[in-house]
């Protein structure tokens, strides 16, 4: 390494790895001097748009050539990434990863052997792709008490709730976010939360210094909201989106991931599409919010030549680019110990008496009514309330003593109003 040029390897040329290495090719020389050395992939006889002589299939030819300062890894999956990154890292190698199941999975560890190892360690694309909020909270936020994290973190649902918003059914819409490539042909990870769980992990760990396991973040993901639960929304001037919340507050920490009604004139109630938004809260900062493209590889690619830059100027001195992670304030707080208010909507008989049974059992569980409207008649009466703030353990027991009483015919839908 000499003055400001630099040797790069790339782990992986898939759709996110190409582009990236696109951006490689022809970055403004002036700016920083980027010399692609070497490109790991499976098959190096497949065409690619690059030169071929860049290509090989070993690892250990990337590992033990000193030339390289900085490995870029963008293979997808946990395995065999988080080895490799391992591995670079305590070799005094540098890395970017776009990976967020890794991250996820060990960032903590990660993070630590970069320490350890004097080696810098970035992964600003592993949660909003194209917006630049990892580095703000690392490094711009880390004197503050943040006190709570809040995002629309997943594109790919984002899309979907919108479309629904405008009128589509869950089905139709997901099949036009197949389409046009927005969802997977399998788009359990996205839709039903997962992919926003693991993202949240990763938040949680950089803001607040703790790492929860993947069981520890309760998930519910979107597939169960129709479009009648946004015919009612509407009518409460709110929508829906899918929220990962992350709380740290004096009575403890707790993530978590499902869809909540957002009132219209809230922040994240105008990210439409496959837009991403995070909202961070703090003592000092009251509430700032980064918002943007959170996925494809044009953005992921832009957030990657983003940690390039940094990390290039960081390793002129060969110190790593972490702070201390921040220490955790509070204990853990179960999902059930988290203070919510629920949209309900209950199908019932239109008799005397109905609603001051359900009163009753709300009153037991110490849930109180905030607002109730009933629309038709007959057997098949449509009943929708909105509570006040209680206990999700209160709540969910509400709701199984309600389902139960001969007058209601179902629980239609139960979703948590943003607070």
């Amino acid at each position: 390494m000499q003055n400001n040029s630099y040797t790069v390897a790339v782990l992986g040329a898939g759709n996110i790895g190409s582009a990236v290495i696109s951006r490689l090719l022809n970055l403004d020389n002036e700016v920083i001097d980027i010399s692609i050395s070497k490109v790991l992939v499976s098959d190096v006889t497949k065409q690619r748009d690059f030169d071929s002589s860049l290509l090989t299939n070993d690892f250990n030819e990337i590992v033990n050539d000193e030339s390289i300062n900085l490995v870029i890894e963008v293979l997808g999956g946990v395995d065999p990434g988080k080895d490799y990154i391992k591995t670079l890292l305590k070799n005094g190698k540098s890395v970017i990863t776009a990976n967020k199941d890794i991250i996820a999975d060990c960032g903590d560890e990660l993070i630590k052997i970069a320490q350890e190892n004097n080696a810098c360690l970035y992964f600003e694309a592993a949660v909003a792709a194209g917006i630049p909020v990892l580095k703000p909270l690392i490094e711009s936020l880390r004197g503050e008490e943040l006190t709570r994290v809040a995002g629309i973190i997943n594109g790919t649902s984002n899309y979907i709730l919108t479309s629904m918003e405008e009128g589509s059914t869950y089905e139709d819409a997901l099949n036009l976010a197949q389409e046009l490539g927005y969802a997977e042909p399998d788009p359990t990870n996205d839709v039903e939360g997962i992919d926003a769980k693991y993202k949240a992990m990763i938040l949680s760990l950089l803001c607040f210094g703790l790492s929860p396991k993947s069981e520890d973040v309760y998930t519910e993901g979107i597939s169960s909201i129709t479009k009648e639960d946004f015919e009612w929304a509407k009518r409460l001037n709110k929508t829906i989106k899918l929220v990962a919340q992350i709380d740290n507050k004096g009575e403890g920490f707790n993530a978590r991931v499902y869809p909540v009604l957002v009132d219209a004139k809230h922040p994240l109630a105008s990210i439409r599409g496959a837009l991403n938004a995070i909202l961070v809260e703090g003592e000092n900062i009251n509430q700032l919010v980064f918002s943007g493209p959170g996925a494809g590889a044009a953005p992921t690619a832009s957030a990657i030549i983003g940690d390039v830059l940094s990390a290039c100027h960081q390793m002129a001195s060969t110190q790593t680019n972490w702070y201390p992670l921040r220490s955790p304030k509070t204990g853990n707080k179960s999902i059930h110990d988290v203070h919510s208010s629920w949209f309900i909507r209950l199908s019932v008989q239109d008799e005397p008496g109905v609603l001051a049974s359900i009163a009753s059992l709300f009153g037991e569980n110490n849930v109180s009514i905030e607002s109730v409207i009933q629309e038709g008649r007959g057997n098949n009466a449509e009943l929708v309330l909105v509570t006040h703030e209680a206990s999700e353990e209160n709540l969910t027991s509400s709701i199984d003593s309600i389902a139960h009483l001969d007058s209601v015919s179902s629980v239609t839908s139960t979703i948590r109003v943003y607070l």
